[in-house]
């Protein structure tokens, strides 16, 4: 009998224990992939995966509401405008779709670097008890020019139209026959939140990946 208590014992234990054992709802790694495709790729279908996988951590709402389509496009006629301001008024004004063309294509090839995600290392928030944090090392290759069409004349106040639209041109040109692989290592923390019994891994400034990419993607053309 007393052995039968004992395994009745120990079997209401690792029920309890089952009962108890919180589950992640998504690995790191597929939960990194979601905010890498989300905020480096903006592909949008990814950004609603990203959104339902964190709904029941934000109280059924969209964690991350944001226009991928308008914020591309404001920042790409934002830069070609900077970019003419270099330039003689008439000129600029003739190349102005010459110049969104060319800027639309420099950041579609930003935005499609391809992720590699070396490891992932799971260890202890040692700023919250009982909390791990997601520690992910990765890299991020894009294509760029080897070779880039070099300005045609010294002073860019004396351009003329024809020639700065055949040099927006060629650059366009430059970027959509890139070349060139060039590779970046990075870092990314995802943080444990815990819903019931299921865990789940967030990071509130999914920006970082895009802001610790820009400056080695531009420093390579």
């Amino acid at each position: 009998m007393k052995n039968y208590k004992i395994i009745l014992l120990l079997f209401l234990t690792m029920m309890g224990q089952h009962l108890t054992a919180q589950t992640e709802v998504k690995k790191p790694k597929e939960v990194f992939e979601l905010f890498f495709g989300s905020f480096l790729n903006n592909d949008e279908s990814t950004h609603l995966k990203l959104n339902d996988y964190l709904r029941p951590t934000v109280e059924g709402k969209d964690a991350f509401e944001v226009d991928f389509k308008g914020t591309s496009e404001s920042v790409v006629k934002s830069s070609a405008e900077a970019f003419l301001s270099a330039f003689p008024k008439a000129a600029a004004n003739a190349c102005k779709k010459e110049a969104e063309d060319y800027f639309t294509v420099l950041f579609s090839n930003f935005r499609n670097g391809k992720l590699n995600i070396k490891e992932v290392k799971v260890v202890p928030n040692e700023y919250v008890e009982g909390q791990k944090i997601a520690e992910i090392t990765y890299s991020v290759s894009f294509k760029v020019p080897a070779n880039i069409t070099p300005e045609p004349v010294a002073d860019p106040k004396k351009i003329k139209a024809d020639e700065l639209k055949k040099y927006l041109l060629q650059l366009t040109q430059d970027f959509k026959t890139a070349d060139k692989t060039v590779t970046v290592d990075q870092e990314f923390s995802l943080y444990e939140l815990k819903e019931g019994d299921k865990i789940y891994y967030w990071n509130g400034s999914p920006d970082q990946i895009v802001t610790n990419l820009t400056d080695f993607y531009f420093d390579n053309f």
